[in-house]
């Protein structure tokens, strides 16, 4: 009986987990880039809601984050799986607050495969973090959908400038 009542109680609580999914934004590659924001965003000591995170990514999508100024080469990328993110990562997130918003978008699409590059104003609310960059994300059209296969993401150094063909007009620098 135990183990019928823990069942029941497990669907339960998966089903409502489910409900909770925001299915709308997958529909479009916009929407998904920018719900991976939206989710990473929040106050401090904010919870985030990783269960939908994990919803926008293949089980399999790795995140790259790359360095490109340090004087290790064996050093300039990291690799992390969805899981790895949100357990090195995440913490910072609620810790430290976080907003990262959109300041460019850049797409490319075809036969259900897409590369988006998303420019990004981000910053941490404690005021020790604060940058601008590109992801760029490889997205697949699956079950009527888009998913997240991995994401890569630099930010911008003195040398390394966005450029303006990737920024919103109002973020554009002036020549």
């Amino acid at each position: 009986m135990k183990k019928v009542i823990l069942l029941v109680s497990f669907m339960i609580m998966h089903l409502n987990i489910e409900a909770q999914i925001d299915t709308i934004a997958t529909k479009t590659i916009e929407g998904t880039v920018n719900k991976m924001l939206e989710l990473i965003s929040g106050d401090i000591d904010e919870p985030r809601d990783w269960d939908n995170y994990r919803n926008l990514f293949l089980p399999t999508a790795q995140k790259y984050v790359l360095y490109p100024n340090t004087k290790n080469p064996n050093n300039r990328t990291r690799a992390m799986n969805i899981e790895e993110f949100v357990r090195v990562v995440g913490p910072s997130y609620r810790k430290n607050g976080f907003k990262e918003i959109e300041i460019g978008l850049t797409i490319n699409e075809f036969n259900g495969i897409a590369n988006a590059f998303q420019c990004y104003y981000a910053k941490n609310l404690k005021g020790t973090y604060e940058k601008r960059g590109i992801n760029s994300y490889q997205l697949v059209f699956i079950s009527n959908r888009w998913w997240i296969a991995s994401t890569t993401w630099s930010n911008e150094t003195p040398e390394n400038q966005i450029p303006n063909k990737f920024l919103d007009k109002e973020y554009q620098a002036e020549d």
